[in-house]
């Protein structure tokens, strides 16, 4: 079976991807830029084909009325995006990942700060309401 590996920082946190995973998406929201950076990368996964090898410091901060956000207790390391209200996906921050998944897009452009060109993929002044959910990376 083909797998993408992740962890945080400190290996504390580590976990495998199998079958598939959509490709990732860069999301330029104010919650974001103020957890993360400039913006973010995530690909979005089904919970069955997440396995975490070891989740002792995992922890999750409430960041939204409807959103929270799992970290590392130990090293601080920003690893996942999940609905409170949904445990079928969790969105996996990509530089986590020890393989590049391909990007497909933006959402929240309209508050990108970076100056750095994205021309060529689509973007959404705000979320793109699950558009990306169709464009499905086999792990190869």
């Amino acid at each position: 079976m083909k797998k993408i590996k992740g962890s945080c920082l400190c290996k504390k946190i580590s976990f495998e991807i199998k079958n598939e995973c959509r490709y990732s998406v860069f999301c330029h929201c104010q919650m974001c830029q103020a957890s993360n950076a400039e913006f973010s990368s995530y690909t979005k996964v089904k919970n069955e084909n997440l396995n975490f090898k070891s989740k002792k410091t995992l922890k999750w901060f409430v960041s939204s009325k409807h959103y929270k956000r799992g970290f590392c207790s130990i090293c601080g390391s920003s690893l996942f995006f999940q609905k409170k209200s949904s445990d079928d996906y969790i969105s996996i921050s990509t530089g986590t990942l020890n393989k590049n998944i391909p990007s497909i897009g933006h959402i929240f452009y309209k508050y990108k700060k970076s100056k750095t060109n994205f021309s060529k993929l689509k973007k959404f002044p705000q979320s793109a309401q699950g558009y990306f959910d169709k464009f499905i990376y086999r792990i190869k």
